[in-house]
């Protein structure tokens, strides 16, 4: 063991400690303590960031649902025909369908023709009871199919894990917004 040699005269030499060979790394207890730390953190932010998960999953769907009406809306008005938006529940998507243009002169077809495949909206997280669907104008209006009454709709998207939910407004003359009630 070593001593202190330099120490001023009347001080008493006391040993010091000299660390050896195995003394590296962490005690059992502050490696206890560090997880511990880390459990209660951790049980803390598992709330706050399901709750986040939660809500950025219901804007996103709400975001996506109002922009593909939005979308469908000006193709309506650019194309010169009629465009018809169903949202389906069960599969958390939507169908677009449209009169197709043929002929000469050009001229939307008589019937209303799916143009491609159900598009997803959301996860399945996410739900609706929202089945009605919209029918949108080449003047620019939002029907249901079937009237020729500029209607607004209200689309609610509920959080299946929380009480969360968003609502996709529709105005009869195609104003789209989000509204978190």
């Amino acid at each position: 063991m070593k001593t202190n040699e330099n120490l001023p005269a009347g001080s008493s030499a006391l040993p010091l400690k000299v660390q050896g060979h195995g003394a590296k790394g962490f005690s059992l207890v502050e490696l206890t303590l560090a997880v511990g730390v880390a459990v209660i953190l951790m049980a803390i932010a598992f709330p706050i960031m399901n709750t986040t998960m939660t809500s950025m999953h219901l804007g996103s769907a709400a975001g996506s649902l109002a922009g593909a009406i939005q979308d469908t809306r000006y193709m309506a008005i650019s194309l010169g025909c009629p465009y018809t938006l169903s949202v389906l529940p069960s599969q958390n998507s939507y169908q677009l369908a449209t009169e197709p243009i043929s002929g000469t002169p050009p001229a939307c077809g008589a019937t209303f023709v799916n143009t491609g495949d159900p598009v997803p909206f959301a996860s399945s997280d996410i739900s609706t009871t929202f089945s009605t669907p919209l029918l949108l104008n080449p003047s620019g209006t939002v029907t249901a199919v079937g009237s020729t009454v500029p209607t607004s709709f209200s689309i609610t998207l509920a959080s299946q894990n929380s009480a969360a939910t968003k609502t996709v407004m529709v105005t009869g003359v195609g104003d789209v917004k989000v509204h978190t009630p």
